[in-house]
C-alpha cells in the first residue's frame, strides 16, 4: 500500500470514528435528558388553587434561621457572613500568631455580644417596651429614671437592681445613660419604641458612631432635650448633620468642636438651623 492510499484510509478511519462519538454523545445526553425529564414528573406536586395556603407561597427560610430556637449559642459561629468569611479564610495564609489569635478571639467576642444585643420580641411581650428598655440598660451597666422619680436605677457591685420583673401601666424612662457601656449600634432597637426620653448619654461609648447617631436622631427627634456625645471617637462631622431633624434638642455635649474644619463647618451650621439649641464642651455638667 502506498502512502496515498495509508493517508486515504487513515482519513475515512477519523471520519468514521467521529462519528460514532458524535452519535454516543448526541444519544447520551437525550437519555439523561429524558431521565431528568422523569425526575422532574416524579417529584412534581399537583397543586389545587383552592388548596394552596399562605405558607406554600414563602420563600424557604435558610436552616440557621430555622434552628433558631435551638442554636441561639452556636448562632454566635454562624453569621449571615459566615460563607464569606469561610472563603476569605481558604484564601489567605495559614497564620497562627499569638496577636492573629488574639484579634480572632475578639471578633468573635465582639459577635457574640452583637447577638445578645439583639431585640427580643418575647421580652417586650412580658415587660412592655419601657420595662424592657430598662432591663437592656441597667443589666449592661447603666442607669435609668423614670418619669415621676427622683432616683436613678442602676445595678450595684454585685450586678442586682431594683426594677419591676412584670408590666406595669402608666410607668415611662425620661433618662438614659449609658455612659462607658459596650453598646452596638444593634442594640439601640431595645430603644426604638420609647416614647417619652428627654435625655440620653453616650458618654465613653466607643461603639457609638455616625450609624448610630442618625439612628437616635430618627427615633428620638420630637422628645429628647438633652444629648452627650462626649469621650466617642467614632462620631464624625457625618454624625452630626443627622442631628438638624432633633426640633427639640436644647443641650448638646462634645468633646472639641475645633477636631477639624468640617467638623467647625458642621456645628456652625447645626446651630444656624436650630437656635435653641446649647453646645457645650469638655467636662462641665449642669
Amino acid at each position: 500500500m502506498n502512502i496515498p492510499e495509508r493517508f486515504a484510509l487513515c482519513s475515512c478511519r477519523k471520519i468514521i470514528f467521529s462519528n460514532i462519538l458524535k452519535r454516543y454523545s448526541s444519544n447520551n445526553k437525550s437519555e439523561k435528558f429524558n431521565h431528568l425529564l422523569d425526575l422532574n414528573a416524579k417529584s412534581r406536586k399537583n397543586y389545587n388553587v383552592n388548596e394552596v395556603t399562605k405558607k406554600d407561597l414563602e420563600w424557604p427560610k435558610p436552616w440557621n434561621e430555622e434552628t433558631e430556637h435551638y442554636f441561639k449559642t452556636l448562632r454566635v459561629f454562624y453569621t449571615d457572613k459566615s460563607k464569606v468569611e469561610i472563603a476569605r479564610f481558604l484564601q489567605s495564609p495559614i497564620d497562627f500568631r499569638p496577636s492573629t489569635i488574639l484579634n480572632w478571639i475578639k471578633r468573635k467576642e465582639r459577635e457574640k455580644e452583637i447577638i445578645l444585643q439583639s431585640y427580643i420580641p418575647e421580652r417586650n411581650q412580658v415587660l412592655g417596651n419601657e420595662l424592657a428598655a430598662a432591663h437592656f440598660v441597667v443589666y449592661r451597666g447603666g442607669a435609668i429614671k423614670f418619669h415621676g422619680g427622683n432616683n436613678w436605677i442602676k445595678a450595684n457591685e454585685d450586678g442586682d437592681y431594683d426594677l419591676p420583673s412584670h408590666y406595669v401601666n402608666s410607668q415611662y424612662i425620661e433618662a438614659i445613660d449609658c455612659s462607658e457601656m459596650t453598646l452596638y449600634y444593634e442594640g439601640l432597637t431595645n430603644l426604638s419604641k420609647l416614647q417619652r426620653i428627654n435625655w440620653l448619654s453616650f458618654n465613653g461609648c466607643e461603639n457609638i458612631d455616625d450609624w448610630s447617631v442618625d439612628y437616635i436622631s430618627g427615633i428620638f427627634y420630637k422628645t429628647l432635650v438633652y444629648l452627650d456625645l462626649r469621650n466617642c471617637p467614632s462620631i464624625t462631622e457625618r454624625g452630626l448633620t443627622a442631628l438638624w431633624k432633633m426640633e427639640n434638642l436644647k443641650v448638646l455635649y462634645l468633646d472639641d468642636v475645633l477636631r477639624s474644619s468640617e467638623y467647625e463647618m458642621t456645628i456652625l451650621m447645626l446651630q444656624e438651623h436650630l437656635p435653641h439649641l446649647e453646645i457645650l464642651v469638655g467636662d462641665y455638667c449642669d
